[in-house]
């Protein structure tokens, strides 16, 4: 078991899939938690709130995301790997089938694949556990609705602080900028939810 674990490791390095498969989960992490704003503040705006219109709503929306982030990553990776894969094939003038590369490029596209397709889906369903607890009427649906913001909020902020580390710039304005974006779209939420 170790030795197929460090094997996958080594191969997803040989493959150089860290950068891309980090960009997916950032950026799909953002979609899942700005939807889920969306949904909620849409929501009590136009007053429909209730924990089960929440969940309902965010489980199918956090599925439609990670389905088509999933089949969606995992074809434009295969398809961009197969393309790498071919060039190489080509400068070598050797079968690359079943190679140490070959190997690398297929779970590649599979791990850029599962990154991207999870990462909406685990944003969504940390936004929308206020609400799960509101079903267990352990919290209130006003309390839901406002540890649910915070935690959108506080996601928000993380991701925009990863992104800093990342660029090696101020990770904190990093972050306060995601939750600017955040507040800009809680805002039209609610403009909108209101009419």
């Amino acid at each position: 078991m170790y030795r197929r674990i460090n094997e996958l490791i080594h191969l997803l390095k040989i493959s150089g899939v860290s950068s891309i498969s980090r960009r997916y989960f950032v950026m799909n992490s953002f979609d899942g938690a700005m939807t889920m704003l969306g949904v909620i503040v849409g929501a009590y705006a136009s007053g429909v709130v209730t924990p089960k219109t929440i969940i309902g709503v965010g489980l199918g929306a956090s599925l439609a995301m990670g389905i088509s982030g999933f089949s969606g990553a995992y074809m434009t990776e295969k398809a961009e790997r197969l393309r790498k894969l071919k060039k190489l094939r080509k400068a070598m003038l050797a079968d690359l089938d079943k190679s140490l590369h070959d190997r690398a490029s297929r779970l590649a596209s599979l791990w850029a694949a599962v990154v991207d397709g999870v990462s909406p889906f685990l944003a969504a369903m940390i936004s929308m556990t206020p609400f799960f607890l509101a079903i267990s009427h352990i919290l209130s649906v006003e309390h839901a609705v406002l540890f649910s913001i915070i935690l959108i909020m506080i996601m928000l902020f993380s991701l925009g602080f990863f992104l800093g580390r990342i660029s090696r710039e101020n990770a904190v304005v990093w972050g306060l900028r995601m939750i600017v974006a955040g507040v800009a779209t809680a805002v039209i939420s609610l403009l909108v939810g209101g009419w």
